[in-house]
């Protein structure tokens, strides 16, 4: 039985992670067995029971940072198939194992410092697999070997629109109001998601728009982002309407309790699965024009862009005050609101539907398998 080993760089929640597991389950009904190295926040095992319950021969889950202990445990326990992203143990091992497997590794981003982690293996790597059409960036920083786009738009239940009653219960749940404009973000929170540019964004919407809101901040808080969204909330004109929940079993009440869904993250991959999430239980999005996200959203269409340079730079306050006029126009009025909402369920729908990201995976490792 082929040995697949992926070496990844945390088990945290997150789009990279949950692309993790959707490889893994691609592969559960070949006869092949698994294995998951990682190398960053050893106590973080989020999605460790997914990735076993969806892969019956998911033998091993180690946290194994250290490039000699990855070469160490590559030659005991070698490897048919190597599909890396960004675990710098395995990387520096890969160059001196003496057989080396076929190696995949797959990209989120185009930027060049995130490509530039890849530039020491990067002869030793059969194939990149790219989340969206970036292969100019590639080629231009780690050669000519050949890409794979597949968009981490894997097979997914979806979030329904809630009625009134189920809206209801989410905010009862989270400790907000039920006839109030709730805006916010879900998801985790770091300084590359800039929670704090959030904030600002809210606030700016909140004056815009003339009427007080609600925020919502739901999920984990990395520590020092924690203590600037503390300080920048102490000042805040909504420090007594933001609600924080931490870390939630289902986040997905989170989603159900907003109006809308704000995203000021500094750089991103495709398209976050957090926006999906949002606009499948119809709500509108408003999110920077970073990384492939412009190539699925078109402003007006079940979102609002907002027209950040695509750099890892946060969004200047100018920026986010303009968007947030722009926007609080079309909350000031129904009608327009609910063309916003359903235009996000259909966009939702469409990029999640009759998309085989799975099938595509299978069928780029199937030649080493």
């Amino acid at each position: 039985m082929k040995h697949v080993v992926f070496a990844h760089r945390k088990l945290s929640f997150g789009g990279g992670e949950r692309v993790l597991v959707e490889q893994v389950a691609a592969l559960a009904d070949l006869p092949v067995r698994i294995s998951v190295l990682f190398n960053k926040d050893p106590d973080k095992r989020d999605v460790e029971p997914e990735l076993r319950a969806r892969h019956p021969r998911v033998e091993a889950v180690l946290h194994l940072p250290g490039a000699f202990g990855a070469w160490q445990w590559l030659r005991r326990n070698p490897a048919d198939l190597l599909v890396v992203c960004n675990h710098k143990g395995v990387q520096r091992a890969l160059p001196f194992l003496g057989r080396r497997p076929p190696v995949l590794v797959t990209l989120h981003e185009h930027y060049r410092r995130h490509l530039a982690k890849y530039r020491g293996i990067r002869k030793l790597v059969s194939e990149w697999i790219i989340t969206w059409a970036f292969e100019e960036a590639v080629r231009a920083q780690l050669g000519d070997q050949p890409c794979t786009v597949i968009h981490p738009l894997y097979p997914r239940q979806g979030g329904v629109p809630p009625d009134a009653a189920a809206k209801a219960g989410a905010r009862a749940a989270l400790g907000l109001p039920e006839d109030a404009w709730v805006v916010g973000y879900a998801g985790q929170m770091d300084r590359r998601k800039d929670p704090v540019s959030t904030l600002h964004l809210a606030e700016a919407l909140e004056q815009a728009f003339g009427r007080p809101l609600h925020m919502l901040l739901a999920g984990r808080e990395e520590p020092a982002t924690a203590l600037a969204l503390d300080q920048a909330l102490a000042g805040s004109r909504l420090r007594e309407r933001a609600v924080r929940t931490g870390p939630l079993a289902d986040i997905g009440q989170a989603f159900m309790a907003l109006d809308l869904y704000l995203m000021t993250s500094r750089n991103e991959g495709f398209f976050p699965i957090a926006l999906l999430e949002a606009m499948e239980r119809g709500v509108p999005v408003v999110v920077p024009t970073i990384g492939g996200i412009s190539t699925q959203l078109r402003d007006g269409e079940g979102g609002f862009l907002i027209a950040k340079p695509d750099d890892r730079a946060p969004i200047a306050p100018a920026l986010l005050e303009a968007t947030a006029r722009r926007v609080a126009e079309v909350m000031a009025d129904p009608a327009a609101w609910e063309v916003q909402r359903r235009k996000a369920i259909a966009l939702a729908s469409g990029l999640a539907q009759g998309y085989d990201a799975a099938g595509r995976f299978r069928e780029l490792v199937a030649r080493w398998l």
